[in-house]
């Protein structure tokens, strides 16, 4: 009988944060809306950057960067280079030398993203931060629309709208693109009780006065500063009408490797942030483990489902039945590699395949935090 509830209750919660919070969210979108803030007095802003060998796109990032419709005199680019041993710094001190809203801070030692950022924010003295990734790009009125948010004085937080693109002939581009779409779902759902649980890093704002230095060593900063936000009492909302634009790879590799980073991430956000592990605290509370938590521990309850599956074989048809299906699901990974060699692309089983391999990367994360975690360093 334990080993029966405690089967139902890990599928069920499985079903729970992949399907019926995701929908609950979905729907609850529908009541978002955000309004067009009449302001006059825009605050300063500094947009901060941490670049690792960007040459590629870091002079495209400055460029839409400063040609916003936001006030000019308002805004300061600092990018910090963590080391690059590319073009990305003589790009932009060249900028900085005819513009002097760009101010370059080169880093000799690899330091990583959050460590930089922590010195970046030390030194400026903006009332928002602006924090984003170097290959996102922004469209025209997306500062403004970004910083309005901050009208109301309860919000400490703003997530921006991301346009994922990717290459169509990559194997997972649908899958990735699709996913990201319905994340934005969910963070306009969230949005709407002022508790978007972790920004994401393609962009997004914070008050000065409530940013937390990041701990050493960790990888998902965006995560952390968001959650501190809420930890303090504030709200974290998302912005529609601010949009940028960003690439994903799309490739299956690239994306189990960026996904097990992530995972590591994951785990030292969870152990760090103690104030929300009681998930009936608050909404916030309970939006993180919906959203997220009960996702980052998928792996451990798949095991468990399976195993437990297997020890009740012969209790009834029933669970004969489920252990099939869980087979069958298995069996869409090694099935979706032979059919991708011989060209072929079904869409059931690539979904079926990449949802199987980023829960792998989360368990691979999982042991590569137990081990130490990081350095901080991508």
């Amino acid at each position: 009988m334990l080993l029966e509830i405690v089967f139902w209750i890990s599928l069920f919660l499985v079903f729970y944060t992949y399907v019926l919070y995701p929908e609950r969210m979905v729907a609850r979108a529908k009541q978002y809306k955000q309004k067009k803030e009449a302001q006059e007095n825009w605050p300063s802003i500094a947009l901060l950057l941490a670049a690792y060998n960007e040459e590629e796109v870091i002079d495209k990032k400055i460029q839409t960067c400063l040609q916003t419709t936001y006030p000019a005199d308002k805004i300061q680019l600092i990018i910090g280079s963590d080391r690059s041993s590319d073009r990305t710094d003589e790009i932009v001190k060249k900028w900085a030398e005819k513009d002097p809203r760009v101010i370059l801070h080169r880093f000799e030692n690899r330091t990583g993203k959050p460590q930089i950022i922590n010195a970046l924010v030390a030194e400026c003295k903006a009332e928002i931060l602006i924090l984003s990734d170097a290959d996102t790009f922004f469209e025209p009125d997306m500062l403004k629309a970004l910083v309005a948010a901050f009208t109301k004085e309860k919000v400490g937080g703003v997530q921006a709208r991301f346009i994922t693109e990717a290459n169509p002939d990559m194997d997972v581009a649908r899958q990735e693109l699709l996913y990201n779409d319905r994340e934005l779902q969910i963070k306009k759902g969230q949005s709407t009780r002022g508790a978007v649980i972790g920004a994401y890093g393609a962009c997004y704002a914070l008050r000065r006065s409530l940013y937390q230095p990041v701990p050493k060593g960790f990888l998902v900063d965006d995560f952390y500063l968001f959650m501190k936000v809420l930890e303090q009492g504030y709200h974290t909302v998302y912005a529609e009408n601010a949009s940028c634009r960003l690439e994903v790879s799309g490739e299956s590799r690239t994306e189990f490797k960026r996904k097990a980073r992530i995972g590591v991430g994951n785990y030292q956000n969870f152990f760090r942030l103690k104030a929300f592990w009681n998930p009936f605290k608050n909404t916030a509370s309970g939006y993180y483990w919906s959203h997220k938590v009960l996702r980052w521990f998928t792996p451990f309850l798949l095991l468990l489902i399976f195993g437990i599956n297997a020890a009740l074989l012969d209790d009834s048809s029933q669970y004969q039945m489920l252990f099939v299906i869980q087979l069958m699901a298995y069996a869409t990974w090694p099935l979706d590699a032979i059919f991708k060699m011989a060209n072929i692309h079904l869409r059931l089983l690539r979904f079926g395949s990449h949802f199987l391999r980023m829960n792998v990367a989360l368990l691979l994360g999982f042991f590569r935090y137990l081990k130490g975690g990081s350095k901080g360093t991508w």
